[in-house]
Protein backbone atom coordinates (compact mmCIF):
# COMPACT_ATOMS: atom_id res chain seq x y z
CA UNK A 1 0.00 0.00 0.00
CA UNK A 2 1.42 3.46 -0.77
CA UNK A 3 2.62 5.92 1.72
CA UNK A 4 0.80 9.19 2.20
CA UNK A 5 0.84 12.04 3.89
CA UNK A 6 -2.17 13.08 5.40
CA UNK A 7 -2.92 16.34 7.01
CA UNK A 8 -5.63 16.20 10.08
CA UNK A 9 -6.51 19.28 11.95
CA UNK A 10 -8.92 18.67 15.01
CA UNK A 11 -8.16 16.01 18.17
CA UNK A 12 -11.20 15.61 19.38
CA UNK A 13 -12.34 11.81 19.77
CA UNK A 14 -12.67 12.22 15.51
CA UNK A 15 -9.24 13.83 14.96
CA UNK A 16 -8.06 10.84 17.55
CA UNK A 17 -9.32 8.34 16.07
CA UNK A 18 -8.13 9.19 12.59
CA UNK A 19 -4.56 10.03 13.37
CA UNK A 20 -4.59 6.72 15.69
CA UNK A 21 -5.46 4.47 12.45
CA UNK A 22 -3.28 7.01 9.74
CA UNK A 23 -0.31 6.16 12.21
CA UNK A 24 -1.15 2.26 12.47
CA UNK A 25 -1.36 1.79 8.84
CA UNK A 26 1.74 3.20 8.34
CA UNK A 27 0.98 6.97 6.89
CA UNK A 28 2.89 9.75 7.21
CA UNK A 29 0.87 12.22 9.68
CA UNK A 30 0.82 16.00 10.25
CA UNK A 31 -1.92 17.19 13.24
CA UNK A 32 -2.31 20.61 13.87
CA UNK A 33 -4.17 20.80 17.30
CA UNK A 34 -5.05 24.43 19.05
CA UNK A 35 -5.58 22.37 23.00
CA UNK A 36 -1.87 22.27 24.41
CA UNK A 37 -3.43 19.50 26.69
CA UNK A 38 -4.26 17.25 23.58
CA UNK A 39 -0.50 17.97 22.04
CA UNK A 40 1.06 16.83 25.13
CA UNK A 41 -0.92 13.83 24.77
CA UNK A 42 0.05 12.88 21.59
CA UNK A 43 3.31 13.96 21.60
CA UNK A 44 5.17 10.54 21.66
CA UNK A 45 2.40 9.07 19.23
CA UNK A 46 2.56 11.49 16.85
CA UNK A 47 6.06 12.57 14.98
CA UNK A 48 4.98 16.30 13.42
CA UNK A 49 2.40 17.39 16.38
CA UNK A 50 1.89 21.33 15.86
CA UNK A 51 0.06 23.53 18.38
CA UNK A 52 -1.37 26.11 16.70
CA UNK A 53 -4.65 27.64 15.59
CA UNK A 54 -6.28 26.47 12.34
CA UNK A 55 -8.07 29.36 11.55
CA UNK A 56 -4.77 31.73 11.00
CA UNK A 57 -4.05 31.36 7.53
CA UNK A 58 -0.85 31.83 7.92
CA UNK A 59 -0.43 28.74 10.04
CA UNK A 60 -1.40 26.45 6.98
CA UNK A 61 0.10 28.71 4.35
CA UNK A 62 3.19 27.93 6.38
CA UNK A 63 2.45 24.14 5.78
CA UNK A 64 2.28 23.65 2.30
CA UNK A 65 -0.81 22.10 2.36
CA UNK A 66 -0.95 21.67 -1.32
CA UNK A 67 1.74 19.05 -0.67
CA UNK A 68 -0.22 16.52 1.44
CA UNK A 69 -2.43 13.93 -0.51
CA UNK A 70 -5.54 15.12 1.75
CA UNK A 71 -6.05 17.19 4.42
CA UNK A 72 -9.18 16.40 7.24
CA UNK A 73 -10.99 19.08 8.85
CA UNK A 74 -11.72 16.91 12.14
CA UNK A 75 -13.62 20.43 13.85
CA UNK A 76 -17.04 20.01 12.97
CA UNK A 77 -18.21 21.27 16.35
CA UNK A 78 -16.80 24.75 15.68
CA UNK A 79 -18.87 25.58 12.45
CA UNK A 80 -17.51 28.97 12.00
CA UNK A 81 -13.38 27.41 12.65
CA UNK A 82 -14.79 24.49 10.34
CA UNK A 83 -15.67 26.56 7.47
CA UNK A 84 -13.01 29.16 7.53
CA UNK A 85 -10.18 26.48 7.50
CA UNK A 86 -12.29 24.57 4.41
CA UNK A 87 -12.23 27.81 2.72
CA UNK A 88 -8.55 27.84 3.39
CA UNK A 89 -7.10 25.05 2.84
CA UNK A 90 -9.14 25.39 -0.89
CA UNK A 91 -7.50 28.64 -1.42
CA UNK A 92 -4.16 27.55 -0.63
CA UNK A 93 -4.52 24.56 -3.36
CA UNK A 94 -5.15 21.49 -1.12
CA UNK A 95 -5.48 18.13 -3.18
CA UNK A 96 -8.54 16.44 -1.70
CA UNK A 97 -10.43 18.13 1.86
CA UNK A 98 -12.28 15.22 4.44
CA UNK A 99 -14.55 17.39 6.58
CA UNK A 100 -16.56 16.60 9.52
CA UNK A 101 -20.20 17.83 9.63
CA UNK A 102 -22.41 17.39 12.45
CA UNK A 103 -25.80 18.04 10.09
CA UNK A 104 -26.82 18.35 6.28
CA UNK A 105 -26.96 21.89 6.06
CA UNK A 106 -23.18 22.40 7.65
CA UNK A 107 -22.49 20.10 5.08
CA UNK A 108 -23.87 21.87 2.11
CA UNK A 109 -21.78 24.91 2.80
CA UNK A 110 -18.88 23.22 3.58
CA UNK A 111 -19.37 21.22 0.23
CA UNK A 112 -19.70 24.48 -1.40
CA UNK A 113 -16.72 26.19 -0.92
CA UNK A 114 -14.68 23.40 -1.46
CA UNK A 115 -14.61 20.00 0.77
CA UNK A 116 -14.28 16.68 -1.40
CA UNK A 117 -16.01 14.83 1.49
CA UNK A 118 -17.91 15.08 4.07
CA UNK A 119 -18.08 13.02 7.25
CA UNK A 120 -20.69 12.45 9.36
CA UNK A 121 -19.09 10.76 12.35
CA UNK A 122 -21.92 10.86 14.85
CA UNK A 123 -24.88 9.96 12.18
CA UNK A 124 -22.91 7.09 10.44
CA UNK A 125 -21.97 5.26 13.90
CA UNK A 126 -26.01 5.39 14.86
CA UNK A 127 -26.97 3.63 11.73
CA UNK A 128 -23.95 1.49 11.97
CA UNK A 129 -25.03 0.10 15.56
CA UNK A 130 -28.58 0.40 14.52
CA UNK A 131 -28.08 -2.49 11.79
CA UNK A 132 -25.85 -4.04 14.44
CA UNK A 133 -28.41 -4.23 17.15
CA UNK A 134 -30.76 -5.75 14.11
CA UNK A 135 -28.48 -8.12 12.56
CA UNK A 136 -25.93 -9.09 15.53
CA UNK A 137 -24.43 -12.09 13.38
CA UNK A 138 -23.63 -9.59 10.43
CA UNK A 139 -21.68 -6.28 11.12
CA UNK A 140 -22.74 -4.30 8.13
CA UNK A 141 -19.81 -1.77 6.47
CA UNK A 142 -20.87 1.37 6.50
CA UNK A 143 -18.53 4.23 6.69
CA UNK A 144 -26.16 20.45 10.08
CA UNK A 145 -25.65 23.40 10.10
CA UNK A 146 -25.71 25.19 13.35
CA UNK A 147 -29.69 26.38 13.38
CA UNK A 148 -28.00 29.68 14.59
CA UNK A 149 -25.56 29.90 11.97
CA UNK A 150 -25.85 30.35 7.58
CA UNK A 151 -24.00 31.12 4.54
CA UNK A 152 -26.12 33.30 2.38
CA UNK A 153 -25.36 34.56 -1.52
CA UNK A 154 -26.42 38.23 -2.21
CA UNK A 155 -25.93 40.51 -4.72
CA UNK A 156 -23.93 43.67 -3.61
CA UNK A 157 -25.67 46.14 -2.53
CA UNK A 158 -25.05 50.06 -3.19
CA UNK A 159 -23.31 50.24 0.07
CA UNK A 160 -20.93 48.22 -0.09
CA UNK A 161 -19.66 48.49 -3.96
CA UNK A 162 -16.39 49.97 -5.36
CA UNK A 163 -14.79 49.79 -1.80
CA UNK A 164 -12.72 47.28 -0.42
CA UNK A 165 -12.97 44.92 1.84
CA UNK A 166 -10.47 45.64 4.60
CA UNK A 167 -12.72 49.37 4.69
CA UNK A 168 -15.60 47.71 4.70
CA UNK A 169 -14.61 45.36 8.00
CA UNK A 170 -17.61 43.41 7.91
CA UNK A 171 -16.23 41.16 10.62
CA UNK A 172 -15.29 43.56 13.07
CA UNK A 173 -18.77 45.73 12.34
CA UNK A 174 -21.44 43.31 11.41
CA UNK A 175 -19.76 39.72 12.52
CA UNK A 176 -19.96 38.17 9.40
CA UNK A 177 -17.26 37.30 7.04
CA UNK A 178 -16.91 37.23 3.11
CA UNK A 179 -16.06 33.52 2.00
CA UNK A 180 -16.41 34.20 -1.90
CA UNK A 181 -16.99 36.43 -4.53
CA UNK A 182 -18.86 35.49 -7.48
CA UNK A 183 -17.95 37.66 -10.40
CA UNK A 184 -19.03 37.45 -13.87
CA UNK A 185 -19.67 33.60 -13.73
CA UNK A 186 -16.09 33.14 -11.56
CA UNK A 187 -15.78 32.59 -8.21
CA UNK A 188 -12.91 34.19 -6.40
CA UNK A 189 -12.36 31.83 -3.02
CA UNK A 190 -11.42 33.80 0.11
CA UNK A 191 -10.80 37.43 -1.10
CA UNK A 192 -8.32 39.53 0.77
CA UNK A 193 -8.73 42.82 2.25
CA UNK A 194 -7.23 44.86 -0.53
CA UNK A 195 -9.86 42.76 -2.71
CA UNK A 196 -12.76 45.10 -4.39
CA UNK A 197 -16.42 44.81 -4.37
CA UNK A 198 -18.09 45.63 -7.97
CA UNK A 199 -21.37 46.39 -9.55
CA UNK A 200 -23.31 43.31 -10.31
CA UNK A 201 -20.91 41.09 -7.95
CA UNK A 202 -22.52 37.84 -5.96
CA UNK A 203 -21.15 37.57 -2.26
CA UNK A 204 -20.48 34.61 -0.20
CA UNK A 205 -21.30 35.57 3.03
CA UNK A 206 -21.13 33.41 6.52
CA UNK A 207 -22.25 34.84 9.51
CA UNK A 208 -24.77 34.35 12.41
CA UNK A 209 -28.10 34.51 10.96
CA UNK A 210 -29.16 37.70 12.79
CA UNK A 211 -26.04 39.21 11.56
CA UNK A 212 -27.03 38.25 8.58
CA UNK A 213 -29.90 39.71 8.36
CA UNK A 214 -28.88 42.79 9.52
CA UNK A 215 -26.63 42.75 6.49
CA UNK A 216 -29.47 42.02 4.39
CA UNK A 217 -31.66 44.93 5.45
CA UNK A 218 -29.21 47.89 5.14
Amino acid sequence: MKRCSILVIGLGYFGQAIVRELVKMGHEVTVIEKNQTLVEEFRDFVEDLRCADATDEHVLGNLGVHHYDACVVATGTDLGSSVLITANLKELGARFIAAKAVTEKQAQILKKIGADLIVFPEKEAGERLAHQLLSPGHISAYLGLDPNWSLEELEAPKWMQNKKLKDLDLRRKYGVTVIAIKRNGTMLPNPGGDDEIRPKDHLLIFGRNEDLERIISI
